[in-house]
């Protein structure tokens, strides 16, 4: 396909784009909103996308501080973003997957220009169809927080009915999935969060909901197949003792070297296999949650829709923590 045809599959584009631009590693204020030219894909196996929503994940806060820089050393200026839902404007041609005027999410390279901007640029095999029953804030909460707790309860550690299930800071983003893909597969499903989250952790339909503030785990819980742990620290360590010997630790989060040294200990003396659950994108995870989300047996749970010019406000909510489901920035309409 030459690039006039290329450019010829969608109406004239604008020139350039409102983006969130991070100027260098720091607090939420080293966000500006600027107007940026539009990226430019590759016209063989990308896709531009028109985004419409972007999710705001911790992992974007990570980098904006710099604690990633090891792993991922941002070319600052950068716009970050990973998570979006939006509409196809070109496609390459060898996509055949993909039509222009489809209403795709899914998860794009961090190292690249990211989702909290006008218009994003990715490999077709990123992004799939939104499930039908979703509009587009909805479905930027999916790709990051669902894809990571599926891959860490279903792809590693492979549970299914019967399992005895923990999921910790279940009111989160990767939580209040992790609870209802635990349940999805069969799974009896206990959770921790505050007491100002217990009702909403109930309604993700966990068996069993502890207030980690009043109440150890040890005390309500034993002989448990899998825990996952969003948290790290203190917390990551106790959960050793709650699961059965063979049975499994996830982490999502890293954790420095003391509270490595920490978990070999922990791991000997329990007999618990512990794995970490890193980012990493997984796109035919969506594939697996599309009918589970168009069934109605996974809900999609927004705490808070911004408009792309409150970037540094979603920021400062995540640094806060206690998160009740996701936060979004709505990027239609910023100009």
């Amino acid at each position: 396909m030459s690039e006039e045809n290329w450019i010829k599959q969608a109406p004239e584009l604008p020139q350039t784009m409102p983006a969130a631009v991070l100027t260098g590693y720091g607090d939420p204020d080293m966000f500006r909103i600027e107007h940026v030219p539009l990226p430019s894909p590759a016209p063989h196996n990308e896709v531009l996308i028109e985004v419409k929503a972007a999710g705001v994940n911790p992992f974007e806060a990570k980098m904006r501080r710099g604690w990633l820089a090891g792993l991922f050393p941002l070319p600052l200026p950068h716009v970050l973003g990973t998570d979006l839902a939006g509409v196809v404007v070109r496609k390459g041609f060898d996509v055949s997957e993909l039509e222009v005027g489809d209403r795709v999410y899914g998860l794009v390279d961090p190292m690249r220009q990211g989702s909290y901007a006008g218009y994003v640029a990715a490999p077709s095999y990123l992004v799939r169809r939104m499930p039908a029953n979703l509009d587009f804030a909805e479905a930027a909460a999916v790709p990051m927080a669902a894809c990571t707790a599926w891959y860490g309860l279903v792809d590693m550690a492979g549970i299914g009915p019967g399992s005895r299930v923990l999921i910790q800071a279940a009111s989160g983003g990767v939580g209040a999935f992790a609870v209802q893909i635990a349940k999805a597969r069969g799974a009896w499903v206990a959770a921790t969060c505050s007491a100002a989250n217990r009702a909403f952790v109930e309604s993700l339909g966990a068996d069993l909901v502890i207030d980690y503030a009043t109440q150890a785990m040890s005390e309500a819980v034993s002989d448990l197949d899998v825990v996952l742990n969003c948290i790290g620290g203190e917390t990551a360590l106790e959960s050793y003792k709650v699961i059965r010997r063979g049975g499994q630790l996830l982490i999502v989060l890293r954790g420095d070297q003391v509270e490595l040294e920490a978990r070999q200990r922990m791991m000997e003396e329990y007999g618990v296999v512990t794995r970490e659950v890193a980012f990493s994108a997984q796109p035919q995870i969506l594939d697996e949650l599309r009918p589970l989300i168009e069934q109605g047996k996974i809900k999609v749970n927004l705490e808070k829709r911004l408009p792309l010019t409150e970037v540094a406000e979603a920021h400062r909510l995540l640094d806060e923590g206690g998160r009740r489901g996701k936060l979004v920035l709505d990027i239609e309409g910023a100009g």
